[in-house]
């Protein structure tokens, strides 16, 4: 199919693994689970210590009447604490963790459990054609399914609406990250079938599986997936495939629907203003399980790599492993190796330890030995120390959102007061924090890292207007409630005044006239008793 151009963006090597079948990671003696692996709300623990858990049975439920997902056990074991952690999201939140020790007869088991589906808390089996579309729906929800290349936000509530367009985004594009190519290579049928699934869901006539041109290994799969799906007589739209250049960042969602559409989603607006829905090949993979197998979302393919390991791989691991545990299938993290992120080089998220778990988005563990820019390759020097913006432009033309990073770190700068208004006005709002601009800046200038600060301080000061507003009209509905339940108070004194009255009136004309209707015969009424007469 013809492809549009996105503006910006950058040529990086892949530095990922060489293509091999994906492992399964061996269980840890003990999992993390973190009840906030979502976009939203972390969920509500269902489960207290001490209790017995099998695999799959929920733990975490969605707060109610909130943004969130279900959370659910990856395997058999004990609750021996819940508490609180780092989970790998950005900004690197605290939030409550289930921690199950695992069953000794399972730990050391592959990561998909192998276990007999008897002694598990799958669900029943859907059938994806005749089930009803709200049924559907309910089962992607009450399977915890979330979006599984991006932010987490739940499936279920993005699938609401009408679209014209699902786009199934295998496009990894960053450095290092293989596992959505690894999931391709070995299982396009299932990421073909949920992407059928998912477009009845969401009512899109047209389906599109969008994936890189040096993917070159899970191409034969997917190829050999979608004409399968045409000559099994699949119900549906035809699936086409989008081979997209090798150009960072590809994969972000609105530089995907420019390239296959051509339009493109405004600033402030969403794929959905445009009819459109992106949705990730893992996600759709996931979703085809939960109907077909009844299975919730407890374990994802990770990749490991990063100069800061001897050597890459992916491999399939459960929900709550810690990162070293990953690490230890690799041969450890090296000595020299400095940070730690989950994901990749460009967009991956800091660290503060290894006893941080892998949850639903992570798509990969990378370590570092020194935070090198991702187009110098491994290897390479020691990072400069950053040098006066020279205004070269290089970061504009780097930039996909069409911004101008220099004017942005001009008004961001503490020497000059920090004008977050002033750079929200430019547009810092619609900056991906890709960290392309990093990547080419000539002096070195951590660009993206301040955007990111700057963009997180604008959404703590939007979240406290939000609560001041939300705590001004709680306090205005109080006054009102307090004066309405004294007038309503003041409307019932008066009415049992009135009838207190009227009752008291009534009594007295009754007594009134009792006593007069009872008054002696006339010529009588002075007449002396019988005794005293003459």
């Amino acid at each position: 199919m013809s492809l549009h151009r996105f503006f910006g963006g950058l040529a990086l090597p892949a530095l990922k693994p060489a293509p091999a079948a994906v492992r399964r990671l061996p269980l840890p003696g003990q999992l993390r689970v973190p009840l906030l692996q979502h976009a939203g709300a972390e969920a509500e623990p269902c489960v207290v210590v001490g209790d017995r858990v099998r695999r799959f049975q929920r733990i975490g439920r969605r707060a109610a009447d909130t943004l969130g997902a279900d959370v659910h056990a990856p395997a058999a074991g004990v609750v021996v604490a819940i508490e609180r952690g780092p989970v790998a999201m950005p900004g690197t939140p605290d939030a409550t963790h289930v921690v199950i020790a695992v069953d000794a007869g399972t730990a050391g088991v592959g990561s998909s459990g192998d276990s007999d589906s008897s002694e598990d808390a799958r669900m029943p089996a859907l059938d994806p054609q005749a089930t009803p579309l709200d049924a559907l729906r309910q089962r992607l929800a009450d399977a915890g399914l979330v979006g599984l290349g991006g932010a987490g936000f739940p499936t279920a509530d993005k699938l609401v609406g009408s679209h014209r367009l699902l786009i199934l985004n295998g496009a990894e594009c960053e450095p290092v990250v293989a596992c959505d190519e690894a999931l391709l290579r070995e299982h396009a049928d299932e990421v073909v079938a949920g992407g059928r699934l998912l477009a009845r869901l969401c009512g899109a006539t047209r389906l599109v599986l969008a994936m890189e041109q040096r993917m070159a290994s899970a191409l034969p799969a997917v190829q050999a997936a979608i004409a399968a799906s045409v000559d099994g007589g699949a119900e549906g739209r035809m699936v086409e495939l989008a081979l997209l250049p090798d150009r960072y960042p590809a994969g972000g969602e609105r530089q995907l629907i420019q390239a296959i559409t051509g339009e493109e989603v405004r600033d402030g607006g969403l794929p959905r203003d445009l009819g459109v829905l992106v949705q990730n090949v893992a996600t759709a993979a996931a979703a085809w399980r939960a109907v077909v197998h009844g299975e919730p979302q407890v374990s994802r393919l990770v990749t490991v790599g990063g100069d800061g390991v001897s050597h890459a791989a992916t491999f399939d691991v459960l929900l709550g492993t810690p990162a070293s545990h990953v690490a230890e299938a690799v041969g450890g993290w090296r000595d020299e190796a400095t940070v730690l992120r989950a994901g990749g080089p460009m967009m991956g998220v800091a660290l503060p330890h290894d006893d941080v778990a892998v949850i639903k988005t992570t798509i990969a563990l990378t370590a570092w030995c020194e935070p090198v820019a991702p187009d110098a390759g491994a290897g390479s020097s020691a990072p400069r120390s950053p040098l006066p913006c020279i205004r070269c432009g290089d970061c504009a033309n780097a930039c996909p959102s069409r911004l101008q990073p220099q004017l942005l770190h001009a008004r961001l700068r503490v020497s000059d007061g920090g004008d977050l208004a002033g750079a929200l006005a430019l547009g810092l709002g619609a900056c991906i924090e890709c960290g392309a601009c990093d990547a080419v800046c000539p002096s070195a200038i951590p660009l993206t890292a301040g955007f990111v600060a700057a963009r997180q301080s604008a959404r703590l000061g939007q979240h406290q207007r939000v609560q001041a507003e939300a705590a001004k009209e709680r306090f205005e509905r109080r006054i009102e409630r307090l004066q309405r339940e004294a007038e309503d108070a003041a409307q019932h004194q008066a009415q049992r005044v009135k009838r207190v009255s009227g009752a008291a009136a009534a009594a007295l004309a009754k007594a009134r006239s009792k006593r007069a209707g009872s008054g002696s015969a006339p010529g009588t009424a002075d007449a002396p008793p019988e005794g005293d007469r003459p």
